[in-house]
């Protein structure tokens, strides 16, 4: 009977003691299996980071070279601008004359002065040169302004000038960017708004305007003929501040990996030459870094593209 007892004592002693072993190993585990989780989201956040300590340190030696440039770009555009506005008035005052006696050759048909001038006239397509001069200088104004304004973009790589930061309405400024691009769009896009009630983000309007012109503009680009493209405004909380966050997808082509991590690099483009400059994400990431702001991009060949632009509802003002 003794040994009976001793071994019912031994058999529950084993059976407790397996008991808390097994428990001990599923602890062990489910420990080990969160401590690999955090592992690759830490993993996951480190390469995020270098990803954009990498972007920063692009977008800051490109901004030496880009001011440089700038600065000797602006001082020809200057003169040459400055040369168009007088040579437009001279233009403009030898059409007068031209008026001005063609007006008046009825009373010198007579002369040989009028026969001579309307020769000369004709010879010379003057009524072709009359209209088409003017067309001529219209569009080197046109062609010198947008030169001015790939400079300004030069000059907004290097996060240089000072920002009047206002709040304004962030559902507002997509609304005018649409209007702004919608000769763009109509023709091949299909677009799907969830644009709920934002609180104000204090901003320079203007510029983050024209990042979301440039995302649009890409979006029309990636979906050729029949796109959609997807726009959506929501808060969140992150780092212990509120965030407005815009979400601009669509469903193009998509970018492959490596085209994927160059995007924001300054001049890089997939557009053929003489589309694009290459300027339009480098400046809108510069853009949203001035603002203390986030901007990132998914994408999957085949499937589309999405930009993630975060903002802090408070810029810090230094």
């Amino acid at each position: 009977m003794a040994n009976t007892d001793a071994y019912k004592v031994a058999y529950e002693r084993e059976r407790f003691a397996r008991k808390n072993a097994e428990k001990l190993l599923d602890e062990k585990s489910r420990s080990l299996y969160n401590s690999v989780v955090k592992l690759q989201d830490t993993v996951a956040a480190l390469e995020e980071t270098q990803d954009q300590l990498v972007q920063s340190e692009k977008m800051a030696s490109i901004g030496q070279l880009a001011a440089g440039v700038a600065h000797e770009i602006n001082n020809p555009i200057g003169f040459s601008l400055s040369n168009l506005t007088t040579l437009t008035e001279y233009v403009a005052s030898f059409i007068k004359l031209n008026e001005l006696v063609t007006d008046n050759l009825a009373e010198l048909k007579t002369h040989n002065f009028a026969q001579e001038y309307e020769l000369l006239r004709e010879s010379e397509g003057f009524d072709f040169i009359t209209d088409d001069v003017k067309e001529l200088l219209s569009e080197t104004v046109q062609g010198l302004n947008r030169v001015s304004a790939i400079v300004a973009n030069l000059k907004k790589v290097t996060h240089a000038g000072e920002l009047n930061m206002e709040p304004a309405d962030i559902n507002n400024i997509i609304e005018d960017s649409i209007k702004v691009v919608w000769n763009e769009l109509k023709y091949n896009m299909e677009i799907e708004k969830q644009l709920s009630p934002m609180p104000q983000v204090t901003c320079h309007s203007g510029e983050i305007h024209q990042v979301f012109m440039n995302l649009f503009l890409n979006a029309s680009h990636a979906c050729g003929d029949k796109g959609i493209l997807s726009l959506k405004t929501s808060t969140l909380e992150k780092e212990g501040k509120q965030w407005v966050a815009i979400t601009v997808s669509d469903n193009g082509k998509g970018m492959p990996e490596d085209v994927r991590k160059k995007i924001f690099d300054p001049f890089f483009t997939t557009k053929p030459v003489g589309v694009g400059t290459g300027l339009g994400l480098s400046v809108s990431f510069g853009i949203i870094e001035k603002h203390q702001g986030t901007i990132k991009v998914k994408s999957e060949e085949g499937k589309g593209t999405t930009f993630i632009v975060c903002l802090p509802i408070e810029a810090e003002t230094n």
